[in-house]
């Protein structure tokens, strides 16, 4: 795909110096200087409380048919990650732009030789929960397809939420694409349940350019603050 059909489809736009802070322009530059730094991606691994927001998600949310807990993380990410802007710029051949739109990334273990499943959901942050709920199932429960659903150049850009409920881990990191395009990963572990509390691990890896811990304490609390929004 061109990258005016991406910007189009996307509704992206390139970032002007002047929108950004002093800190922002240098980081951008910065950790995306080969001369200086290899690879430009942080990782680290959350444990991350979510007593509250299955408390939430049991009263308010879970009667929708066809709901799990998993693709009311993913909805609510998806609107934290899109309030926070610095996590939805991209660098696209040494440029930075910044995106409304883009499609959440989501691999779905479904065992056998293909092993996972792409699915890719379409404007997440415009989608209630019940729509949401409706295009998640589709996507899950409808035929296995094929892996690579989307152009490499579109796929880069996609923020990455994966989950692997059987494993308990303490650090995990992704391997990442060649094209370094700014994009967040995000896997999610096993649950673990601790009295009346809920935990989980969450493995997270961003770019250093256009995320740090700064920005992502600044994206937990949002995760957090629409995780626990109940329906009026």
């Amino acid at each position: 795909m061109q990258l005016t059909q991406i910007l189009s489809k996307y509704q992206g736009r390139r970032l002007q110096g002047n929108e950004l802070t002093k800190y922002t322009n240098w980081a951008m530059d910065y950790f995306h200087d080969e001369a200086h730094v290899s690879d430009p991606y942080i990782t680290m691994t959350l444990n991350l409380d979510l007593s509250n927001a299955r408390h939430v998600y049991n009263s308010s949310y879970k009667q929708v048919i066809g709901a799990s807990f998993q693709a009311y993380l993913i909805w609510n990410l998806a609107k934290a990650l899109r309030k926070e802007w610095s996590f939805s710029t991209r660098n696209i051949d040494g440029e930075w732009y910044l995106f409304e739109k883009l499609p959440i990334f989501t691999p779905i273990a479904v065992g056998g030789d293909l092993r996972f499943k792409d699915v890719v959901i379409e404007e997440p942050t415009e989608l209630s929960w019940e729509e949401f709920v409706d295009n998640y199932r589709n996507l899950v429960d409808g035929e296995r397809g094929v892996l690579g659903v989307l152009p490499q150049n579109v796929w880069a850009l996609c923020p990455f939420i994966g989950n692997l409920p059987n494993m308990n881990f303490t650090s995990f990191q992704v391997n990442r694409a060649a094209l370094k395009t700014g994009r967040p990963y995000f896997y999610f572990g096993q649950r673990i349940q601790q009295g009346d509390k809920m935990f989980v691990p969450l493995s997270i890896s961003m770019d250093h350019a256009n995320a740090d811990p700064y920005v992502l304490d600044q994206l937990i609390s949002s995760f957090q603050e629409f995780l626990t929004l109940t329906i009026d």
